[in-house]
């Protein structure tokens, strides 16, 4: 059996995520392509899912915020010596 979204989830085209992450869709077919961003298909069509994406862009910027504090701590030990 397969789960359905509630109908509250916004369900946005290409144009529409553009917009709303301030990309080119050249740059989101690229990453859709290359499977980098959350999507689904209905028939030929891509569509997003603005609560996936949320969650996504939460869990880049938390991996983002980790590699940032690792490398400024590599940097404070290196420079301590």
């Amino acid at each position: 059996m397969k789960l359905i979204e509630p109908a509250s989830d916004e369900v946005m085209n290409y144009k529409g995520l553009s917009e709303y992450l301030k990309l080119s869709q050249g740059t989101l077919r690229h990453k859709v392509m290359n499977n980098e961003i959350p999507f689904f298909k209905i028939g030929s069509l891509v569509r997003f899912s603005k609560k996936r994406i949320d969650a996504w862009l939460e869990e880049h910027h938390r991996c983002t915020k980790r590699k940032q504090s690792s490398e400024l701590n590599t940097a404070a030990v290196g420079g301590e010596q």
